[in-house]
C-alpha cells in the first residue's frame, strides 16, 4: 500500500489510467475502489479536491509502482507546470 499526497490530480489519474495492472484506492471500512479507468471516482475526486488530495492506494504491478514515485519525485508536475508540491509514503 502506498499513501500519496497529490496536489495534481489530472496528472495523477493520467499516469494511472495508462498503468499496466489495477490500481486501487484503499478506503477505510470499505472494499478497495478500482480506480484506473473509474471516472466516476476520478471525477468525484477532482471536484472535491482542495489542495492536496490524500489517497492510499495498491498497485499490482511493480513498474506501476516506481511510475507513481517517479510521478511524486518529479512534483507531480507536466513539463509546462511550475507550481504545486507532492509527497509520497510507502508502508
Amino acid at each position: 500500500m502506498m499513501k500519496v499526497n497529490v496536489t495534481n490530480l489530472r496528472r495523477f489519474f493520467e499516469i494511472v489510467n495508462n498503468s499496466e495492472g489495477s490500481i486501487k484506492l484503499i478506503v477505510a471500512e470499505r472494499e478497495p475502489e478500482e480506480l484506473k479507468g473509474n471516472t466516476f471516482v476520478q471525477n468525484l475526486l477532482l471536484d472535491t479536491q482542495n489542495g492536496i488530495t490524500k489517497l492510499s492506494i495498491e498497485t499490482e504491478s511493480e513498474r506501476d509502482t516506481i511510475r507513481l514515485i517517479r510521478f511524486m519525485m518529479e512534483d507531480g508536475r507536466s513539463l509546462n507546470e511550475t507550481t504545486g508540491s507532492s509527497r509520497i509514503y510507502a508502508a
